[in-house]
């Protein structure tokens, strides 16, 4: 399997992540908000962690295209 196509699949296991998180802790939970705070941090991280897989995947193929040049 390819760099690129690991990175695509963490890419959607986080995002299935954050789905779950989202599930789990509806603001009717009865502890939403004790962990409130703490759940919005997860998903900030999570979505900071996507966006340096994409950088990361770019970097890839850039690379990939100036060694085929």
């Amino acid at each position: 399997m390819s760099d690129d196509r690991e990175l695509l699949e963490i890419q959607q296991q986080l995002e299935q992540i954050m789905e779950k998180l989202g599930g789990m802790f509806t603001t009717d939970h009865p502890k939403w908000s004790d962990v409130y705070e703490d759940v919005g941090t997860a998903a900030y991280y999570i979505e900071e962690a996507g966006y340096s897989l994409k950088a990361v995947s770019k970097k890839l193929q850039v690379d990939s295209q100036q060694k085929q040049s």
